[in-house]
This record gives structure tokens, sequence and C-alpha cells, in this order.
């Protein structure tokens, strides 16, 4: 199933925004930035440290995308960014880790 874009937080100027006016939640293996939208659904973005292999980055971004896909419904109406800093060590299983910490955040 496609990720469609209108669920997608993808211009500059809307991240930028999460660094001035957003709530912000820190978790053992990434950061949730959140602000509230009047568009009645939840919307996200993600963003993984870019000193990373390419293939790591983009196996932990496809997994948040499905975590997301899968509980779209049970987020609140707003913007999410999900950032794996630099402190968190990126392998094979940090995209798992990454969704198991937002499972046990949001459950089903």
């Amino acid at each position: 199933m496609k990720f469609p874009k209108n669920v997608r937080v993808r211009k500059r100027q809307e991240y930028l925004k999460f660094f001035h006016q957003s709530n912000v939640k820190k978790l053992e293996n990434c950061v949730i930035f959140r602000i509230p939208n009047s568009l009645g659904f939840a919307r996200i973005g993600v963003t993984v440290k870019a000193k990373t292999n390419s293939v790591l980055r983009n196996k932990i971004k496809r997994q948040i995308r499905e975590h997301f896909r899968l509980h779209q419904l049970t987020f609140k109406p707003a913007d999410y960014n999900i950032v794996v800093p630099g402190y968190v060590k990126v392998n094979f299983r940090t995209g798992s880790q990454v969704r198991a910490t937002l499972e046990k955040l949001l459950p089903a």
C-alpha cells in the first residue's frame, strides 16, 4: 500500500516549525516532536541522522512509516516528526527497536 503525500510532512518550513512550537517527548531511541494541526488527521515526518549508511536510514524510515500507517487512526490529529538522533547506534535492528518503542507508547 502506498504512503500518500497528504499524510507526510514534506516541506522545510513544516520541519522548522517542530523546533519552535512543538511538544517534545524523548524516548530511549528516538525523539518525537508534535504540533497540533487543524487538518483532522495525523501527518508524519521521519528524520534519521545522516552519518549512517543510506540502506539503514531508509530501512528505519520504512519501518516507522509502516507503524504509522497501521496505527494512523489512533494518533491524535497533529503533525509528528520522529527523529532518530546521533547518539543512537544505528544498525539493522534499530528500525525494529524504534517501532517497538512506538508500540509501547501507543498500544493498539
